[in-house]
C-alpha cells in the first residue's frame, strides 16, 4: 500500500498564514476536489474486526479467569461424581453344546446351519420377560440383601451425603431394576457363545443376577431336553407300531400280486416277455450295425476298381500275384532293350505276366463276391430279427397293466420299509440323547462381581469439567476479543487510514521488575491517561524513570524530526487524541524533554482550558496562562517573557500553563489574538508543542490546528477504539489538516519479543 505523507503540511508564507494542503502519493485515495475518501484505502488483508491476538497475550490478559473457571471445572466434575449414582457393569459366557442328533449330521450343518439357528433361539428366550422374571425370583430365593459398603473416597462421601439411601432392601430392589432393564444377551460371532451383560448400581447385585439368570437358564434346558426326549420317544414308539403294520400290508399285497399274475415275473423283478425283448432289443442293434458295415463295403465295391479296396489291398495272396507281375514287367522291360517283342524270349515272359494277371483278377474277383455275400446275409438276419422284436413287443403290450401294478405296489413296500426304517433310527438317538447326562448349556465363565464402576468416571469427569472450564474461558475471551475494538497493536494506524506511526510509547507493566530494581517505583511514574496525583514532577521522573521509556520518546522525536531534515519545517505542532486518558499530555511533556536535550528552545502550550494538566506534571503555578493571554487586550510585545512562558528549570524548555475559566472559550479561541499569540510563540521559541483537548470531545482541538504546522494524533492501547480512530481521522480530513502521524502509547512489551529485548539491553544499571 502506498503510504499516506504530508507533503509541505502548515508551511508558513511570507503573510504569516498557515497552508493547508495535503498531497498524496496514491491518486485511488483521492476523491473529488482532491480530498482522500474516508475508507477508500485498500486495507491489509486482515479482518479488523477479529484482529488475531498472540496466545500468550491471552493468557497473560485472562489467566486469572482460566484458572478460576479450570479449578470451578474440576470441582463440578468432582461434585458431578459424588452426587451420581455408581453403575457397575459385569459380563459371562454361556456355551450353547451340539445336541447327539447334530453329533451324528453332517460337520458343516451341525456347525453352520443348526447350531446358528439353536444359538439364536436361545438368546431369544434369554431375553423374554417371563424368563428375567424367573431369574430375579431365583435370585431373591437364593441371596439376601447386602448393607452397602464404601468402597473408595466417592463412595464414602456418597454415603455421608446421603445416608437415608443405605437401607439394602431398598438398595437391592433398585439395583435389581436396573440389572433387569439392562440385561442383554447377545451371540458371540462365529462361536457357539452367548454373551450375557447387565449393569447394575450395585456390584453384587449385577453379579448375583447374571448368575441366577444362567443358573435358571441351564436348568430350565436340562429339564426341558428331558420332558422332550420323553414326549419325543412316546409318539416314536406310536408312529412305529402303526409304521410296522403298513409294511405288513404292503408286503402282502405284493405277494399276492405276484401269485395272480401265474408266475409271469422272474425273480419278482420283471415279466419273462420283457426279458425276451430286451434280448431280441440287443440282438437286433447288434445286426444293425453289422449289417451297415457290410452294406458300406459292398457300396463301396460298386463305386470303385477292386486294387483299390482295403480287402484286396491286405490280400496276401494278391500282394504274391502283384510282386510277380511287377518283377516279370521289369524282367521284360530288360528284354525289349535288346530282342524285339516276336523274340522267343520275349514271348515266354509275355506267357507268365497272362497267366499270373488271370490267377490276380479272378482271386479279386473272389473277394468282392464274398464281401457281397456278407452283406445279404446280415441283411436277412435282420429282417428276421425285426420280425421277431415286432411280435415280442405286442406281448409285452398285453402285460403293460401288470408290469405297472407291480412296480405301484413294489413303491408302496420300499416307501412303507423306508419310514419305518427312518422312525427307528429316530427312536434310537431319543434313547442314546436322553440316557447320555449332558447338558446343551455350559457355563463357561461366571459373572465376577465388578470392583469399580464404569460410570461415572472420575477421571473423565473431572477432566471434562476441567475442560469445559477451558472451553468456556476461551470462549469468553474470544468473545471479548472480538467484542473489544479497542486498538491493541502497532501498526494499526497504517492499516486504518494509511498515516505514518511515529512512535510506540510502552507500558511499565512488562518490565516494572526493572524500574523497582533500579529505584524507580511504579507508584510514582507518569500515567499515560494523563492524571496523576504525585507531586513528582516530569523532569524527576524523565530523569530517575526507566531507560526505556525515555527511549521510546527519543524515537518518536527522531520520526517528527525527519520531516525537518527533509526540508518540511513543523515548528508548532498540536498533539491531541480522540478521547480523553489517552496519553496526550504525557506525550506533550516527554517530548518537550527530549526536544530540550536535543538544544533547541521549546514551549509546551496547554490548550485545555477545561482540565489543564501540564502545570500539575512540571509543579508550576497556573494562576497566569493561555486564557488569560486569550482575554486581554495588551499588545504582546509588552508581556514579560515569564508571561510569555514560565522556565520548568530544564534549559530550554518552558511551559504556557492554563487555567480552567468560566467565560466562553469558544468566543476567545475564534477571536484573532489566538493567531496573533502563536506566531509570537513561534518567533521566539524553535518548536511549540501545543496539548490540545481531546478531539471528538470538544471543538478546540479543530479550532486551533488549522493555526499550527501539524498534527499528531495519540492513540492508546486498549482505550482507544478502532471507530474512535477512524472518526477522528476523518474529522482531520475533513478539515483538511495536516496529520504528520500517530503515536501508540501503553503498549504492552509481553507480547513483542524484539522491542522487549532491546529495550531491556538499553536499560542502564544504577547503583
Amino acid at each position: 500500500m502506498t503510504p499516506l505523507l504530508p507533503s509541505g503540511p502548515g508551511n508558513r508564507g511570507s503573510n504569516g498564514e498557515i497552508e493547508q494542503s495535503l498531497t498524496y502519493s496514491d491518486p485511488s485515495l483521492l476523491a473529488e476536489g482532491g480530498r482522500p475518501v474516508y475508507g477508500s484505502a485498500s486495507p491489509a488483508p486482515e479482518d479488523f474486526g477479529a484482529a488475531s491476538v498472540k496466545v500468550g497475550h491471552l493468557l497473560r490478559t485472562y489467566w486469572l479467569l482460566l484458572l478460576a473457571l479450570m479449578v470451578l471445572g474440576a470441582a463440578g466434575g468432582f461434585t458431578s461424581v459424588v452426587l451420581s449414582t455408581p453403575w457397575y457393569k459385569t459380563r459371562m459366557l454361556l456355551e450353547v453344546q451340539p445336541s447327539m442328533g447334530n453329533l451324528q449330521k453332517n460337520n458343516n450343518e451341525a456347525e453352520n446351519g443348526t447350531s446358528e439357528r439353536d444359538i439364536q433361539t436361545q438368546v431369544n428366550i434369554l431375553r423374554g420377560g417371563s424368563f428375567l422374571s424367573r431369574g430375579v425370583q431365583r435370585m431373591q430365593a437364593e441371596s439376601v440383601p447386602l448393607t452397602p459398603t464404601g468402597r473408595g473416597l466417592f463412595a464414602q462421601l456418597r454415603q455421608r451425603l446421603h445416608p437415608a439411601a443405605q437401607d439394602p432392601l431398598e438398595v437391592a430392589k433398585t439395583a435389581t431394576d436396573v440389572a433387569m432393564v439392562t440385561f442383554d444377551a447377545r451371540p458371540v460371532t462365529g462361536t457357539r457363545l452367548i454373551e450375557l451383560s447387565c449393569d447394575s448400581t450395585s456390584p453384587d447385585i449385577a453379579a448375583q443376577f447374571l448368575n441366577s439368570m444362567a443358573a435358571e437358564f441351564v436348568e430350565d434346558s436340562s429339564r426341558s431336553r428331558m420332558e422332550t426326549a420323553q414326549k419325543t420317544g412316546e409318539w416314536l414308539a406310536a408312529q412305529i407300531e402303526e409304521a410296522r403294520g403298513r409294511v405288513q400290508d404292503a408286503e402282502q399285497k405284493l405277494g399276492d400280486f405276484v401269485k395272480a399274475s401265474g408266475n409271469t415275473f422272474v425273480g419278482q423283478d420283471a415279466p419273462l416277455d420283457d426279458t425276451k425283448l430286451a434280448q431280441l432289443k440287443g440282438e437286433l442293434a447288434r445286426i444293425q450295425n453289422e449289417r451297415i458295415a457290410r452294406q458300406t463295403r459292398y457300396e463301396l465295391t460298386q463305386k470303385s476298381p477292386p486294387e483299390s479296396l482295403g480287402e484286396v489291398l491286405a490280400d496276401p495272396t494278391l500282394t504274391g500275384y502283384q510282386q510277380q507281375i511287377d518283377s516279370l514287367k521289369r524282367d521284360k522291360a530288360a528284354l525289349e532293350t535288346v530282342y524285339t517283342s516276336k523274340h522267343e524270349k520275349v514271348r515266354k515272359v509275355d506267357a507268365q505276366l497272362a497267366q499270373l494277371q488271370k490267377s490276380y483278377d479272378a482271386e479279386s474277383k473272389n473277394i468282392v463276391q464274398r464281401i457281397k455275400n456278407d452283406y445279404e446275409a446280415s441283411l436277412r438276419q435282420e429282417k428276421l430279427l425285426n420280425a421277431a422284436y415286432a411280435g415280442q413287443s405286442h406281448a409285452v403290450g398285453a402285460e403293460a397293466g401288470k408290469l405297472a401294478q407291480l412296480n405301484a405296489l413294489k413303491r408302496e413296500v420300499d416307501l412303507q420299509r423306508q419310514m419305518y426304517q427312518t422312525l427307528l433310527t429316530q427312536q434310537n438317538e431319543v434313547s442314546l440323547t436322553s440316557s447320555v447326562p449332558v447338558n446343551p448349556i455350559r457355563i463357561v465363565e461366571s459373572a465376577p462381581t465388578p470392583a469399580t464402576p464404569y460410570k461415572p468416571v472420575p477421571v473423565l469427569n473431572i477432566s471434562l469439567g476441567t475442560i469445559l472450564g477451558v472451553a468456556i474461558a476461551a470462549g469468553f475471551a474470544f468473545l471479548r476479543e472480538r467484542m473489544d475494538r479497542s486498538i491493541k497493536q502497532p501498526g494499526i494506524s497504517r492499516r486504518l487510514f494509511n498515516a505514518p506511526e511515529l512512535g510506540v510509547i510502552p507500558n511499565l507493566a512488562v518490565n516494572g521488575h526493572r524500574a523497582e530494581r533500579n529505584g524507580w517505583s511504579l507508584a510514582r511514574a507518569p500515567r499515560l491517561n494523563g492524571a496523576t496525583a504525585d507531586p513528582a514532577t516530569a523532569l524527576l521522573s524523565w530523569q530517575n524513570g526507566p531507560a526505556f521509556i525515555a527511549e521510546s520518546f527519543r524515537g518518536t522525536l527522531a520520526s517528527i524530526l525527519r520531516n525537518q531534515a527533509s526540508g518540511r519545517m513543523q515548528k508548532m505542532i498540536l498533539i491531541t487524541s480522540p478521547g480523553p486518558a489517552e496519553g496526550k499530555t504525557t506525550v506533550v511533556q516527554n517530548l518537550g524533554i527530549a526536544l530540550a536535550e536535543t538544544g533547541r528552545r521549546v514551549l509546551l502550550v496547554d490548550a485545555d482550558f477545561r482540565r489543564p494538566h501540564l502545570h500539575r506534571k512540571f509543579n508550576l503555578p497556573n494562576e497566569w496562562g493561555f486564557i488569560d493571554l486569550l482575554n486581554e487586550d495588551r499588545p504582546l510585545s509588552e508581556y514579560s517573557p515569564e508571561e510569555l512562558g514560565v522556565f520548568t528549570g530544564l534549559p530550554g524548555l518552558s511551559v504556557l500553563p492554563n487555567r480552567v475559566t468560566s467565560q466562553n472559550v469558544s468566543k476567545a479561541l475564534y477571536s484573532p489574538r489566538l493567531r496573533t499569540i502563536l506566531e509570537t510563540l513561534v518567533k521566539r521559541y524553535d518548536m511549540v508543542l501545543v496539548d490540545a483537548p481531546p478531539i471528538l470531545s470538544v471543538a478546540d482541538a479543530r479550532i486551533v490546528a488549522p493555526l499550527t504546522d501539524a498534527l499528531i494524533l495519540v492513540l492508546r492501547c486498549g482505550v482507544t477504539d478502532r471507530e474512535s480512530a477512524m472518526e477522528a481521522y476523518q474529522k482531520i480530513q475533513e478539515d483538511g489538516l495536516a496529520l504528520l502521524g500517530t503515536v501508540l502509547t501503553d503498549y504492552d512489551l509481553s507480547g513483542d519479543a524484539a522491542r522487549r529485548y532491546y529495550y531491556d539491553y538499553g536499560e542502564p544499571s544504577r547503583p
